[in-house]
């Protein structure tokens, strides 16, 4: 774990489950969704160039906000941390009962951290808070019934996505206005292995490797 984070700038990375207090979830099943989600992280960032023990976490109940070392890429939060998240939920859901199957928000964003003794606080952790959060980005999730909706500042699109084309193509990406609370930014966001031309009723298809 990366023992002492305040100060540094970082990448931050935020998940959300979608749905996760829905009125079929009981307990048991919030405990079995919540501890897959941490399963599913600690796969992904290990095979992503992130080791998980030097990133630190705090858990936000429906989600988990992971703070990544400065001495790691923040790329790798482009890819391929959420292609490989993707296919860890794919797996997760098609194992699972109906009620715990689960769909992700995720956000990415950079910038100084500061921890209080009692977690993480500052303009960027609200910042990506509220990108997690953002109106266009559930719809974005739920109209396309993808595994996973992805979401980055304006930032790191034009620093990041759009500097390192070979990383993932800019186009797949979707401007979106990101009003929450007193926030006002534009963001960016695609559905990992959805195509945004693809027809809506071939998309289940399409993610099942076969077409109708």
């Amino acid at each position: 774990m990366f023992t002492s984070p305040d100060g540094h700038l970082c990448g931050l990375f935020a998940v959300d489950i979608a749905g996760f207090n829905g009125p079929r979830r009981d307990d048991d099943i919030q405990m079995y969704v919540h501890k897959s989600l941490y399963e599913m992280l600690e796969t992904t960032f290990d095979t992503s160039g992130l080791p998980w023990h030097e990133c630190t976490h705090e858990d936000r109940g429906d989600g988990v906000l992971v703070i990544i070392p400065p001495t790691r890429a923040v790329a790798n939060l482009i890819h391929p941390v959420p292609d490989r998240l993707r296919g860890l939920v794919r797996r997760h859901n098609r194992v699972s009962c109906e009620a715990a199957h689960v769909q992700l928000r995720v956000a990415a964003h950079i910038g100084p951290v500061h921890h209080d003794g009692h977690g993480f606080v500052g303009h960027d952790i609200n910042l990506l808070a509220r990108l997690l959060d953002a109106r266009p980005l559930r719809r974005m999730l739920a109209e396309s019934g993808a595994e996973v909706a992805f979401i980055t500042s304006g930032y790191v699109y034009e620093n990041v996505v759009r500097r390192r084309p070979s990383l993932i193509d800019p186009a797949l990406f979707k401007s979106m206005s990101v009003q929450v609370k007193e926030t006002r930014t534009r963001a960016w966001a695609y559905t990992p292995g959805v195509l945004a031309c693809t027809p809506r009723r071939l998309r289940p298809w399409i993610r099942a490797g076969r077409l109708p």
